[in-house]
């Protein structure tokens, strides 16, 4: 994410002129994560200052970041990542619940930077000719599920029913007694949460999130067709993904859905959040929502046109 000076916060203010009074916060560096810590950061501001409102900007620069070496592993962020951005009301107004769309249930944020296999897996660096780009590592996924899984093991007995967190405790009892494991013997998600709303860091990531959350492709498609048609945006790629679901008429009032946000460093931040009515807007994917979901999501003429660059250079 682009780092300015002066800070994009500071350029609102001054194109809007807010008053001095205004608590501003610029978080960069945060990655793909900075969105959903950002609603925590206000979420604990909503602790001390009462009848608040706070809005929560999210934006991708690719400028900043456009690698222009021969490196072919710091090539890949020049077509994964997309400029992109989004904007969020917040509020903790009693009086303004009859007009909110979501309510924030749960927040858990968890870091595993102390693990270098994790904390190297995405890191800005030069090439050997000074140029300056995104590195992305093979560890890439192992250390997304690594957190996840850690993450999750906070979240879950705040979000998932009495009764399924009772049935996973006497099969996980069971199992162990009888040494046998069986296809119902992990937890079900599906029990607590109605969607699943993950980063759209890339398909490997994706796949990885769905192996291990045990999810079909119908729970895996709002992520696949926000990155298909948007790529990642970085902090706001979750908001393509949730207006997808918007998009599609899926959200319904009572639904719980689960964020799962990853980001460089390396952390997880998930959150759940709950449909205060029902969503229909078509938002961002108004030109192009009746073309999805597509049938295959590759490529092809990319790859026909630019298949050099998996030649051997001379």
């Amino acid at each position: 994410m682009i780092s300015s000076v002066p800070s994009i916060p500071a350029r609102v203010i001054n194109r809007y002129k807010m008053r001095e009074d205004v608590k501003v916060f610029n978080l960069s560096g945060m990655g793909c994560s900075a969105s959903v810590i950002a609603v925590d950061l206000v979420n604990h501001l909503f602790q001390t200052y009462k009848n608040q409102f706070a809005i929560v900007v999210s934006s991708e620069s690719l400028s900043p970041n456009w690698y222009v070496g021969k490196e072919r592993s710091m090539m890949l962020p020049n077509i994964l990542f997309r400029i992109g951005g989004c904007s969020l009301l917040l509020t903790n107004k009693r009086g303004l619940k009859h007009r909110a769309i979501l309510k924030l249930n749960h927040l858990v944020r968890t870091h595993v930077g102390s693990i270098d296999e994790a904390y190297g897996s995405c890191t800005r660096i030069e090439d050997d000719q000074g140029n300056c780009g995104f590195f992305l590592t093979k560890n890439l996924p192992k250390a997304a599920a690594k957190a996840v899984s850690m993450n999750l093991r906070v979240l879950v007995p705040k979000m998932l029913p009495l009764r399924e967190l009772i049935r996973y405790s006497m099969v996980t009892y069971w199992r162990n007694k009888s040494k046998t494991s069986s296809p119902e013997s992990g937890l079900n998600l599906k029990s607590g949460i109605d969607y699943f709303c993950i980063h759209p860091g890339g398909r490997a990531v994706i796949d990885a999130m769905g192996r291990s959350l045990g999810l079909n492709e119908y729970d895996l498609e709002p992520t696949r067709m926000a990155l298909h048609r948007f790529g990642n945006t970085s902090a706001a790629g979750l908001w393509y993904v949730l207006s997808y679901m918007e998009a599609k008429k899926r959200l319904k009032k009572g639904d719980r859905i689960l964020m799962i946000s990853l980001g460089a460093g390396f952390k997880c931040n998930n959150c759940v959040w709950e449909v205060m009515k029902n969503l229909d807007d078509v938002n961002v994917w108004e030109d192009c929502i009746g073309r999805y979901p597509l049938k295959c999501t590759a490529n092809t003429s990319f790859l026909e046109k630019y298949s050099w660059v998996n030649e051997s250079s001379h």
